[in-house]
């Protein structure tokens, strides 16, 4: 849903360090990451 929901939508996230690290914990804390990852 998120990444069909981000293409669709065309959404942009507020960029950060790019050093998050991604888990399933943690995902929803940086979007911008988490979209750029895959």
């Amino acid at each position: 849903g998120f990444f069909r929901r981000t293409i669709r939508m065309k959404l942009e996230y507020e960029k950060c360090d790019q050093r998050c690290k991604i888990q399933k914990k943690s995902r929803n804390k940086c979007q911008h990451c988490r979209f750029h990852k895959c």
